[in-house]
């Protein structure tokens, strides 16, 4: 799913704030790390998967 991901949106940070609010700003202290975990569960899923998790949602 990350290579789809990266195909479409490029290989840019999946959390990615474009404003500077300094290095007090916890936002910006957390979201590396969120990203590094978002990252290595969608490497590891593969699409199928996560449709098989929304099918009878509807």
């Amino acid at each position: 799913m990350l290579d789809v991901i990266h195909t479409i949106e490029g290989n840019a940070s999946l959390f990615e704030c474009g404003l500077d609010h300094g290095s007090e700003c916890l936002i910006q202290q957390v979201v590396p790390e969120a990203g590094r975990q978002m990252e290595q569960y969608l490497k590891n899923k593969k699409n199928y998967e996560l449709a098989g998790q929304f099918k009878g949602m509807d």
